[in-house]
């Protein structure tokens, strides 16, 4: 008897670390003994962070998560503002030189205030002022400057849209090299204190190389601020693609698979946990079986109070045509927290006029359909 199962919906979730990568790891993710390897990966995954701030209530809001970050690795941050020219803007009007000079101005007074306001807390605080088109300037700003984390939130100075990201976060979302740390508008509607702790950082795990290589930004985070950090498999529940019930046989044959690999997963974890726990942070793993992995996510998010969620852009799919995963993305459109998308310093697939590309990376083990 033949269970046809689909596991197309079940895109992966694995990110890539900034441009140093964790180093040598291997995962044996097949039911027996898990190999989990992280030697002589780099103490400070973070080096350069890009705060973008459009001078809005709510923009200004993301800097503490930036410092929070920032103080963790000992990073440099760099408060970014780009000013728009009216002929830049969808209505293209003539520039008048005297009004341009003032906004240059009034722009450079705030990124100078905001600057000054964290030099005190013993960081590293740069500055800089772009003109143009806001998206294609800090592109290519983060691009030739080294910067392996961007923080920006969802919406800024134009306010709520019907969409979940705003025009011009989404297109630095999917277009900027290396790792974002986005954070939803509304969760920052009121005043954030100026000092963000995580207590909980919630980590997606895959079995794939690429979630792993999270694990540094994760780990540093959560030993940084007493963090638990919670280590998340969703295993996919088997979805028929054929019309009809299933016959018993066939109901058996689910339900074993679905037991087989939650066991698997369980090993898996318990090795992650292991290596993270002798580098002294708190870890709690946990493992679930849901047919709505991206549902399941969200609502262990809510469940557990999660203050972070830390995920990469793809899984062992790896579908290097597209910016993120279908996990990935919806993550970051419907988070109710802010996510923190670990990627490689590259420009993404088909930003011009760079270009790259990435082979897939898949659990060992696995064939290829």
């Amino acid at each position: 008897m033949l269970a046809c199962v689909d596991y197309s919906d079940h895109e992966d979730l694995v990110l890539w670390l900034p441009r140093r990568p964790m180093s040598a790891m291997t995962t044996r993710f097949d039911g027996g003994d898990s190999i989990v390897s992280m030697q002589a990966h780099d103490p400070q995954p973070v080096h350069h962070i890009g705060v973008c701030l459009d001078r809005s209530p709510v923009g200004d809001r993301i800097m503490p998560h930036a410092v929070a970050v920032a103080r963790a690795f000992g990073a440099k941050l760099t408060v970014v503002h780009a000013l728009e020219p009216p002929h830049e803007g969808p209505v293209a009007t003539p520039t008048d030189p005297l009004d341009w000079e003032v906004q240059r101005a009034e722009a450079r007074r705030h990124v100078e205030a905001v600057k000054s306001d964290h030099a005190a807390d013993n960081l590293r605080v740069g500055s800089e002022i772009l003109e143009g088109r806001p998206a294609e300037e800090i592109r290519d700003w983060v691009s030739s400057h080294g910067v392996d984390l961007t923080v920006l939130a969802s919406h800024g100075a134009s306010g709520w849209t019907e969409w979940s990201l705003a025009s011009t976060a989404r297109k630095l979302v999917e277009g900027i090299s290396g790792s974002v740390l986005l954070v939803p508008a509304w969760s920052v509607q009121e005043p954030v204190e100026r000092d963000v702790t995580y207590d909980c950082i919630l980590v997606l795990l895959d079995g794939s190389l690429r979630s792993e290589s999270v694990l540094p930004v994760a780990s540093g985070l959560a030993r940084a601020y007493g963090s638990e950090l919670l280590l998340l498999h969703v295993v996919p529940a088997p979805e028929p693609s054929c019309a009809g019930a299933l016959e018993a046989e066939e109901h058996d044959l689910d339900q074993r698979l679905e037991a087989r690999n939650a066991r698997a997963a369980e090993v898996y974890l318990a090795d992650i946990k292991k290596r993270v726990v002798r580098e002294g942070a708190r870890v709690r793993t946990l493992v679930t079986i849901e047919r709505d992995v991206r549902g399941e996510i969200l609502r262990r998010v809510a469940h557990d109070h999660v203050d972070l969620l830390v995920f990469s852009g793809h899984g062992h799919g790896g579908r290097s045509e597209l910016p993120f995963g279908s996990v990935a993305s919806f993550l970051l459109e419907h988070s109710t927290v802010p996510v923190l998308v670990v990627r490689e310093l590259t420009p993404p697939v088909g930003t011009p006029p760079r270009s790259r590309s990435r082979g897939g990376v898949r659990l060992p083990q696995q064939t290829e359909s």
